[in-house]
C-alpha cells in the first residue's frame, strides 16, 4: 500500500470516528434531557405558541447547575462536529451541522414541555448557544492537535509522550475548573479568598478533612510533573522556567474558580498543587520510560500477587463487607430499588459526587489494564489485544465487581460504573504499550 493510500485510509477512519462520536453525543444529550426521569405527562398547554410564551416569561437568572451541563455538552458536541466538518472539506456541512445543533437544542427544550418533571427555560437555550461558541473556539485552538493525536493512535496504537503531556494537562485544567475541585473544596480549609470573606476556619473538623483535600490536590498534579520529565532514557536537568510557567498557570486557574458561582479557591490548595507538580518533576528526573518498563517486567510476579489485594481494597471501598449474611430476599430488594438507566445515578447525586465516582472507576481499572499489558510484554506476545476486546474485558471485570459488592455488601449495582470501567481498562493497557514503543523506537535510533 502506497503512502498516499495509507493517508487516505487513515483520514477515512478519522472522519468516520468523529461522525460516530458526534452522533453518540447527540443521542446522549437526547437521552439525558428526556429519559432518566419519572416521565409524567404535562396536563398543561404544550402547543408551540405556549412554548414561545414560556421562553419569553422564563427567568433570565438561574443557578449554575441548571445550565452548566447545557454549555458543557454543547461545547463537546460543537468541538467534535467541527472536526468532522473539517475532515469532510465540504463547506455546506458546516452550515448543516451548526444548524442541526441549534435546532436540536430548541427542540429538546420544546420536548421537555411534554414531561411534567422537566422545565423549559430561555437560559438553557442561551447556554446552548454559549456552548457552541466555546466549542468553536476550542476547535480553532485544539482541533488540529486532536486530529493529529487520533491519527497517531490509529497508525501506531499508542501516543507520544508529548501528546500525553498535553492531554493530561487538559485533564488537570478540566478537573480543577469543574466539579471535582468544587466538591473537594467543600472539605477544604476555608481560608483566604476561598470563603469570599474573612480568613477563618468554619469549624475544627474542617482542618482534618481539609488535609485529605490538600493531599488529593498534590496527587492530581504529581503525575503531570512526572510525565513532563518522562523520556525514553534518563535525563537530569533543571526546569526553572517550567516551574515558573506552572506557578502562574495554577494561580490563574485558582483565581478563575473565585469567579465561579459554586467554585472555591484557597491558597493551601494552590500551593498543594504546585508542590505536587514540582515533586513530580523532581522524581521524574531519576526515572525514564526504560527504567519504568524494566521495573514493571522485573516485578511482574509481585504485581500479579498484589493484584488480588488491590481488587480486595477496591471491593472494600465500593462497600463490600464479606459477611456472607445477605439473603436472596435482601439481594432482590436491592435489585428492585436499582435503576439500570445509564448515567441516572450521576444525574441524581450531583456533579461533585458523580465525578468522584467516575474517577474512582478509573483509579481501579487503569492499573488492571496495565497488568494485562505487562503480561503480554513479559510473554513476548506480539499480537496485541484490540480496543474492543479490552473494553469487553473491562466490562466483564466491572460486572463481576458490581455483583460481588451486591452480594456481600448489599450495595446497588450501577450500569454507569460498568460502562466507565469498560473504557478505563484500555487506558492502562495502552499507557504501558506507549512506554514500550517509545523505548523500542529509541533503541532503533
Amino acid at each position: 500500500m502506497t503512502e498516499n493510500m495509507m493517508d487516505r485510509e487513515v483520514n477515512r477512519k478519522v472522519t468516520g470516528l468523529f461522525l460516530n462520536v458526534t452522533s453518540m453525543i447527540f443521542i446522549f444529550i437526547l437521552y439525558t434531557s428526556l429519559l432518566p426521569y419519572n416521565v409524567t405527562g404535562n396536563l398543561g398547554d404544550v402547543s408551540f405558541a405556549s412554548f414561545v410564551d414560556t421562553l419569553r416569561i422564563s427567568a433570565i437568572s438561574a443557578q449554575q447547575g441548571t445550565w452548566i451541563a447545557h454549555a458543557i455538552f454543547n461545547l463537546l458536541l460543537t468541538f467534535v462536529a467541527s472536526i468532522y466538518c473539517q475532515q469532510t472539506s465540504k463547506k455546506i456541512m458546516w452550515i448543516f451541522m451548526y444548524g442541526a445543533i441549534i435546532i436540536f437544542g430548541v427542540l429538546i427544550e420544546y420536548f421537555q414541555m411534554f414531561i411534567g418533571s422537566r422545565g423549559t427555560s430561555l437560559v438553557d437555550i442561551y447556554a446552548n448557544i454559549a456552548g457552541m461558541g466555546f466549542g468553536f473556539i476550542a476547535w480553532a485552538l485544539f482541533g488540529k492537535f486532536t486530529v493529529r493525536v487520533v491519527k497517531d493512535f490509529i497508525q501506531h496504537g499508542t501516543l507520544s509522550i508529548g501528546s500525553v503531556k498535553k492531554i493530561y494537562l487538559a485533564f488537570v485544567i478540566a478537573i480543577i475548573l469543574f466539579p471535582f475541585d468544587f466538591f473537594i473544596n467543600m472539605l477544604q480549609l476555608q481560608i483566604a479568598f476561598a470563603s469570599k470573606g474573612m480568613p477563618l476556619f468554619e469549624n475544627n473538623s474542617a482542618q482534618g478533612i481539609g488535609t485529605i483535600s490538600l493531599v488529593a490536590a498534590m496527587l492530581l498534579l504529581f503525575p503531570l510533573g512526572v510525565i513532563y520529565k518522562m523520556v525514553p532514557t534518563r535525563r537530569k536537568s533543571r526546569d526553572i522556567s517550567l516551574v515558573f510557567k506552572f506557578t502562574f498557570l495554577l494561580l490563574f486557574l485558582e483565581i478563575l474558580q473565585f469567579f465561579e458561582i459554586s467554585g472555591q479557591s484557597s491558597f493551601p490548595s494552590y500551593f498543594a498543587k504546585l508542590i505536587g507538580f514540582c515533586a513530580g518533576l523532581y522524581i521524574g528526573r531519576f526515572l525514564s520510560l526504560k527504567f519504568l518498563l524494566d521495573t514493571l517486567l522485573r516485578m511482574r510476579l509481585l504485581i500479579l500477587l498484589v493484584t488480588p489485594v488491590f481488587l480486595w481494597v477496591a471491593f472494600k471501598i465500593k462497600g463490600g463487607v464479606f459477611t456472607f449474611s445477605s439473603s436472596l430476599d435482601d439481594i432482590m430488594a436491592v435489585i428492585g430499588n436499582t435503576s439500570f438507566l445509564p448515567f441516572k445515578y450521576y444525574i441524581n447525586v450531583g456533579s461533585g459526587e458523580a465525578l468522584l465516582s467516575f474517577l474512582l472507576n478509573f483509579v481501579i481499572f487503569i492499573p488492571i489494564g496495565g497488568v494485562v499489558a505487562v503480561y503480554y510484554i513479559s510473554k513476548e506476545i506480539e499480537q496485541r489485544r484490540s480496543f474492543s476486546s479490552l473494553v469487553k474485558l473491562g466490562l466483564l471485570c466491572a460486572i463481576l465487581l458490581e455483583l460481588a459488592v451486591l452480594v456481600w455488601g448489599l450495595e446497588r449495582p450501577d450500569i454507569t460504573n460498568i460502562i466507565v470501567s469498560g473504557f478505563a481498562l484500555p487506558l492502562g493497557y495502552y499507557f504501558v504499550l506507549m512506554a514500550q514503543n517509545a523505548v523500542n523506537m529509541k533503541s532503533v535510533d
